[in-house]
């Protein structure tokens, strides 16, 4: 199990203060591209903190959607939508160029995120911009119940998923994520780190009304806004 968290989101004036905190207990750093968070000097410093320790870099691309933070869904037609992804791809991957890495993974911001898992439209354009680049990078998505959709909708375009769970977030017996404006969405970090636990040891989660599900991830989220991001960070590292 790998450990990884979004970073890289400050903007102009505003810094998110956990990205230097956080880093040295990562395996994987998905770091913005700029449409949801993140401005050059933001982005070119985490790719400079993930490297300093030996974390994985990935893609975090969005909507283009500052003011919401990449958390509204948006009808963007799919040529444009492609463009939109290999665009903040193509960002990020010549920032790491210029500090002697690369970029090694993607995974979709926010709202995207969810899209790909629920409209199929999304889904493919989003395989095709990323299969496009050239790049072999295997793209990050939620676990969930039914992958199967994903994975065969993947493999059309020669692409590779890694499955995320998340530690400091609740989930529905459907399998996916509790919706952020549903009291108990976010879990404080007793119960993030039982979970992260549970998802460690015994591949499963108990739902918000306290249902055991499967849950099979290859890598563990932690959010950076999440209250005492840091310490959860830290405990799970230890974990693992």
């Amino acid at each position: 199990m790998q450990l990884n968290c979004d970073l890289g989101e400050g903007y102009g004036n505003y810094s998110m203060p956990v990205d230097e905190a956080i880093m040295p207990y990562l395996h994987q750093a998905n770091i913005a591209c700029g449409f949801h968070a993140g401005d050059p000097l933001h982005i070119k410093q985490a790719v400079a903190l993930a490297i300093k320790h030996g974390v994985s870099i990935g893609a975090h691309p969005s909507y283009p959607d500052l003011q919401g933070f990449g958390r509204r869904s948006m009808a963007i037609e799919s040529e444009e939508l492609i463009a939109i992804i290999q665009y903040q791809i193509g960002a990020l991957h010549a920032v790491c160029q210029f500090a002697g890495s690369h970029c090694q993974y993607v995974k979709p911001h926010g709202a995207l995120y969810h899209d790909i898992v629920n409209n199929q439209t999304v889904r493919l354009a989003c395989f095709s911009a990323i299969a496009a680049t050239g790049l072999d990078l295997p793209v990050m998505l939620p676990a969930t119940q039914t992958p199967f959709h994903l994975v065969n909708d993947a493999e059309k375009y020669g692409l590779k998923i890694l499955f995320e769970a998340f530690a400091d977030r609740a989930y529905l017996d459907s399998g996916l994520l509790a919706p952020r404006h549903m009291a108990g969405s976010v879990l404080d970090v007793k119960k993030a780190l039982a979970q992260a636990k549970r998802l460690i040891n015994h591949n499963e989660i108990v739902t918000i009304s306290g249902q055991v599900l499967p849950l099979h991830a290859d890598s563990l989220c932690v959010h950076s806004d999440s209250p005492e991001a840091v310490l959860l960070v830290q405990k799970i590292a230890a974990c693992l």
